[in-house]
């Protein structure tokens, strides 16, 4: 990729241009590269960064997973909780009798 105003094949990437490439002869931006396009294309915004990439496929497969998590999780979650030992009785007796 040769500079268009100097004819330069040096190159590099400028930290203070957030990596885009320049001429390493005279410092000009090459801008509307193809190197800069495919670095603009590949780049993942939003939350989809968080996820791998994966083929359709796979990601037909996660989403499915992720459905059937969250449904087994809302069935959890509308269980009446069970004490795990039953309760010893009152040595008084019942709370709920009145005291005479």
């Amino acid at each position: 990729m040769a500079c268009p105003s100097c004819g330069s094949w040096a190159v590099r990437a400028d930290r203070s241009l957030a990596g885009r490439m320049v001429c390493g002869r005279c410092g000009r931006p090459l801008t509307g590269t193809v190197v800069e396009l495919e670095q603009h294309r590949r780049r993942r915004r939003g939350w989809m960064r968080l996820l791998p990439r994966l083929p359709r496929r796979n990601l037909s497969r996660r989403w499915w997973a992720l459905i059937a998590l969250l449904a087994i999780s809302a069935l959890l979650a509308t269980l009446p909780e069970q004490p795990s030992r039953p309760r010893a009785p009152s040595p008084i007796g019942t709370p709920d009798a009145p005291l005479f």
